[in-house]
């Protein structure tokens, strides 16, 4: 049927699979990006030109003219092929280090066949200067086709068929003269082909003159190296293999490390480059061309930046020096194959030893301390102090002091500028030393038994240090250290006491405006003190302090190994998230956080925990703190996210587990959280915001003395040692003076790295002013089968067009719904798997410009219980609506995969849900619910998976019950009523409703109800509801053909009807009111999504255009001006 007053809907935001991507020069990189392509300058990170090539395909590859062109004015002219199912395109770059820009010269396809490769063909070896115009193309059906591509129309020149007749996985073309062209075909039958094609038999079919056997999987990607001496395969069988093609009897090499399949491996000098389904690139010997390591490990290193699933394409840039790696996240990364040897350090001979002199008979180290990457300062077992400095050569030992206390026996820790070392003995004393013999040591007897952890945190005033020390079995201790007269001082504050419940501190951090510190145990537990204002405490007098909250099993039963609070000139950072961008939006947040401590915890769980701590009183009297009564008691394993005490409330934010090994310490520079632990053997320092590890040194394992400093985030200056076999070892790293050629290693920020399921945009509701008219910003939430729910504010000035607010991985399965409700606060509502069923809520200041960002705080407020014991049963879908918005009471329909419906209510006040009423009618999989809104009326309406809508009516009872709002939450998990029969149901599809939408429609007494099914129609119904009764108007309207396939989302907006399907279309269909007669609809408008497999769709209305966002394998949008 031909489009009717046919509406433009113009493509807006693109997240998607990154497919291909080619370096134009050293510091050019070019990326196919879905149909775009895009050039960036990976020096400074700027993205120079972009623009949509291949309208309903993605980007494939990318095949470069050999040459580049130079103009007078500086400017690089490259002209290139790229190619995405049976459509290849020519192009033409004009480039510069801060401009460029691209044009189509011209468009071809479809082809006969799917494009496997092309290649550009020149007549003679003379290649620089001439322009080719032939293009030699490889089909998936393993034939060769050569092309002029020099008009508008290509005309075939040459064709031939391989005499191995066969599908193609993969297939690469070598050289640029047709005669000397060799194709590498990849093959279903796990084999890789030779041929040349122009080299025929009799039966004029291209000859295969090498078989190349061995993989026990069909090949994914091939390789030559530059002189097609060698081949690279990859295969299903998660190996590469590396086939001598000129020496006949040579093995061939064959990789094993990668944990899925593997997509590409390519030549770069002596190594070789490979990308993986695993999410990781690894750089391997080839050892065809070089000798094995004697650590027999091929892999030399392994790169882990993308999320999920999938790195699908890397590129190496002319010097060897850049790899490049696109995701299925939508992002790009880059990595330096300079720093290799720098990062992952595994032999003795990158270690400096550092053993005492022969003199020294068979006294050992028995502890020891870092100070700024150059000096290490330990302790001995016969009890002397010595200082050693790593600049000087030959490396001398100088004694500090000598105590005989300090025999066997002795606990160090130093102060972050180096000034200060504090030493705790067997006897329970601490002495304080000068590295410098700034001051003669100070000794106090603080314990009556030994020490067993030391802490140094500095203060505001230079000369002024916090010092806790926790004694074994014993008491911790909180002192004070002056330096700021000829003789120091020391006076002990305050005693902290500890929970009833066994407590050894093992890690901590003060924050001293707020006076508040917070403590780690070894049992994991986490206890916050409010101390006294200290400067008023009695002199000579220790207070006792007890704990406002205390946190236990917060890391499950292991360790808490370090406490790191954000300075308060830092607060200003988005709470609860992983941020994937630049904190550009630092001041907007600061509004946000208010009198609130952000913080984080490591663990030997693995994991790290960013923690908020709102004190209640800040504003008052600063210098007044109420003695606490009793201490609030939560336990993490229990669901308690929230603990509220005394004067301070404790709220969890974020949890990531980034290692199978332990946690050991976190630091926090240039705005950017490094976090160390151990695995297996190595050390290694994580990267949290890039998600990737910087360094891994090979040390014996965590069960040792060991430590770190480093001086900038970039670890450009840092040291490392350990005690292994009583020899302290070193590791001091100074790279500042190598670059990477890369300003960043995230050039572009990834998305979801799987199926998104879930997309909602979300009305804004801000604390405190508002936005200006015509100043609002749009924000929308994602979910998915990664279990990340994601909230994004759309940027319409910016590629790419949204900035990630929030990145939170609390889900522990897919999330496949999430809905918005506002009441006393903004939440969210997020469910899916296993039943899992989140509230969330949102905290929001408006931006400070038109194309600012807003500040925003994501908090989960509660977890609703769990009533199914099957653990396939799933939510497949939610509606939410606020029946009481000024008291905080929120009613939620969910159905269920057992063909449950269950009505809950959530109380924002308590934090609590309910549950209302159940039942069951459809006895089928339910897959969809609803519900409108008249006047005071709610009427919700239910698929299933049987073709049929039911439509209930149960206002009077839900209000009835909300009326017993203390019963219902005294048995949350007990309904006040039970689900009976619908009060009007019909039958529309012939199998699944996928997609339901019901709206007001004509006027407050008819309702228009949507439907999309699995049998590839949409349906749309007018019913009339008038005192109680529902009464259809005319037939059901039903579109049979409306998709190539099932539809999975349905909205209305704007007098018009928006439906997507896997058939990656986007239908804008226009309403007809017929009267009495119901409804019909008629295609208005429709585009082509580059987002596989659909799943999701919203609308919005949003500064006078229509935004339709659709969610699959990523994330799409359009919009057009909006009609009315």
């Amino acid at each position: 049927m031909p489009f009717q007053n046919k509406i433009v809907l113009e493509k807006d935001i693109y997240a998607g699979i990154l497919t291909s991507l080619n370096f134009h020069n050293n510091s050019i990189l070019i990326a196919g990006h879905g149909p775009f392509l895009k050039i960036y300058n990976v020096q400074t990170g700027q993205l120079l030109a972009s623009k949509s090539i291949l309208s309903a395909n993605r980007i494939h590859r990318i095949v470069f003219v050999p040459h580049v062109t130079y103009r007078d004015d500086g400017v690089q002219v490259r002209r290139l092929a790229v190619f995405g199912s049976k459509y290849l395109s020519i192009l033409q770059l004009e480039i510069t280090e801060t401009n460029a820009s691209i044009s189509i010269e011209k468009a071809f396809g479809p082809f006969q066949d799917w494009i496997m490769d092309a290649q550009w063909v020149f007549d003679t070896n003379e290649l620089n200067g001439v322009q080719p115009t032939k293009i030699a193309i490889i089909y998936a059906h393993n034939n060769f086709a050569m092309y002029d591509v020099s008009r508008a129309v290509s005309e075939l020149l040459y064709t031939v068929q391989c005499e191995m007749r066969c599908i193609l996985y993969s297939a690469r073309i070598y050289g640029f003269i047709g005669d000397d062209l060799i194709v590498a075909s990849g093959t279903v039958f796990n084999e890789v082909h030779l041929w040349k094609p122009f080299v025929k038999d009799e039966q004029g079919d291209a000859v295969v003159y090498k078989k190349l056997i061995g993989h026990e999987g069909v090949i994914f990607g091939i390789r030559f190296n530059s002189d097609a001496s060698q081949v690279a395969s990859v295969s299903d069988d998660r190996t590469i293999r590396v086939w001598p093609i000129k020496e006949e009897n040579k093995q061939p090499l064959v990789l094993f490390g990668h944990t899925a399949r593997v997509w590409d491996c390519q030549f770069v000098d002596e190594c070789l480059v490979s990308i993986s389904e695993d999410t990781t690139c690894r750089v391997w010997r080839n050892t065809l061309i070089v000798a094995p390591d004697e650590d027999d490990s091929d892999c030399i290193a392994c790169w882990e930046g993308h999320a999920n699933k999938n790195v699908w394409s890397c590129a190496i840039n002319p010097e060897n020096k850049i790899v490049a790696t696109g995701g299925q996240d939508s992002g790009i990364r880059l990595w330096s194959l300079a720093s290799i040897n720098n990062n992952k350090i595994d032999s003795e001979d990158d270690l400096v030893g550092f053993p005492l002199p022969a003199d020294r008979g068979k006294d050992t180290i028995r502890n020891f301390v870092v100070i700024k990457n150059r000096w290490i300062v330990a302790a001995t077992t016969d009890g002397y102090i010595l200082k050693c400095d790593n600049t000087l050569l030959p490396h001398e030992w100088k004694e500090i002091q000598h105590d005989s206390s300090y025999k066997n026996y002795a606990i160090m820790s130093s102060s972050e500028c180096g000034r200060i070392i504090v030493v705790g003995n067997i006897v329970g004393e601490l002495v304080v030393l000068s590295p410098a013999d700034a001051f003669e040591p100070i000794k106090i007897a603080a314990h009556s038994q030994k020490l067993f952890e030391i802490f140094i945190k500095n203060s505001s005033n230079e000369d002024v240090f916090y010092i806790v020390s926790n004694g074994y079995n014993e008491r911790v201790l909180f002192h004070q250290l002056d330096l700021s007269a000829s003789t120091p001082t020391i006076q002990t504050l305050f005693d902290m006491e500890m929970p009833v419940e066994r407590t050894t501190v093992l890690s901590l951090d003060y924050a001293e405006e707020e006076n508040i510190l917070i403590c780690g145990s070894r049992e994991s537990a986490l206890l916050i003190y409010h101390l006294p204002y200290h400067t008023a405490a009695p002199e000579n007098e220790i207070q006792k302090v007890k704990p406002t909250l205390q946190l236990r099993k917060s890391h499950g039963k292991q360790a808490i190994t370090s406490v790191l609070i954000k300075k308060t000139k830092e607060n200003g950072t988005a709470s609860d998230t992983e941020n994937d961008d630049d904190d550009d939006d630092d001041d907007d947040d600061e509004d946000l956080e208010g009198n609130s401590i952000l913080f984080w915890t490591t663990g030997r769980d693995g994991c790290y925990i960013q923690y908020r701590l709102h004190l209640l009183n800040k504003q008052g009297d600063k210098t007044h703190v109420s003695p606490v009564r009793d201490t609030q008691l939560g336990i993490a394993s229990q669901g308690d996210t929230i603990v509220v005490g005394q004067d301070m409330t404790l709220e969890k934010l974020y949890r990531n587990r980034v290692t199978k090994g332990t946690l050991e310490g976190s630091i926090l520079l240039d705005g950017e959280l490094l976090l160390m632990g151990f695995f297996r053997k190595n050390f290694f320092v994580y990267n949290e915001k890039n998600n990737y590890i910087m360094v891994s040194i090979s040390c014996g394992g965590g069960h040792r003395r060991w430590g770190f400093s480093t001086e900038d985030a970039k670890l450009n200056k840092a040291a490392f040692a350990f005690i292994r076999k009583e020899t302290l070892y070193a590791y001091f790293r100074d790279t500042s003076s190598i670059t990477d050629g890369f300003k960043n290693s995230i050039l572009q920020n990834n998305y979801h790295a799987r199926e998104v399921r879930a997309i909602r945009y979300l009305p804004l509701h801000f604390k405190g002013e508002r936005c200006q008219t015509g100043k609002e910003p749009l924000l929308f939430a994602t979910g998915g089968e990664d279990t990340i729910l994601r909230i994004q504010q759309y940027l319409p000035d910016q590629i790419p067009k949204f900035h990630t607010h929030a990145n939170i991985r609390k889900h522990t399965t897919v999330i496949k719904n999430i809905d918005y409700s506002c009441g006393i606060s903004s939440l969210l509502f997020t469910s899916g798997g296993l039943e899992e069923f989140r509230c969330w809520k949102l905290e929001m200041t408006p931006p400070k410009t038109s194309t600012g960002l807003v500040g925003l705080n994501c908090l989960e407020v509660a977890t609703c219980p769990t009533l199914t014991e099957e653990i396939e049963s799933r939510i497949m879908d939610t509606t939410v609506f606020a029946i009481d918005a000024d008291h905080g009471l929120h009613v939620i329909g969910a159905v269920y995969s057992d063909a449950m419906i269950r009505f809950w209510l959530f109380n924002e006040v308590t934090r609590k849900f309910a549950l209302v009423a159940d039942g069951t009618w459809h006895a089928k999989c339910i897959l969809q619910i609803a519900h409108v809104k008249i006047e005071d009326h709610v009427y919700f309406f239910t698929s299933a998976t049987d073709g049929r809508v039911a439509i209930w009516d149960i206002n009077h009872d839900l209000h009835k019950a909300i009326e017993n709002l203390d019963q219902l939450e005294a048995e949350p998990t007990k309904a006040a009523f039970r689900l009976s029969e619908p009060v009007y149901n019909y039958r529309t599809h012939m199998n699944g409703v996928n997609a339901l939408e019901a709206v007001p429609f004509r006027d407050n007494h008819h309702i228009l109800i949507l439907t999309g099914g699995e049998d590839n129609a949409v349906s749309a119904s007018l019913i009339q509801v008038q005192d109680d009764t529902i009464t259809p108007i005319g037939q059901p309207f039903v579109y049979a053909g409306a998709h190539a396939s099932s539809v999975t989302g349905i909205r209305y907006n704007d007098h018009a009807v928006f439906s997507t399907s896997t058939d990656q279309r986007l239908n804008m269909w226009k309403i007809h009111d017929l009267a009495q007669d119901g409804i019909s609809l008629t295609i208005e408008s429709a585009v082509y999504m580059d987002v596989p497999d659909p799943s999701a769709l919203d609308t919005i209305t949003f500064n006078g255009y229509v935004h339709v966002a659709i969610t699959g394998i990523g994330l799409q949008s359009v919009k057009y001006p909006q009609k009315n």
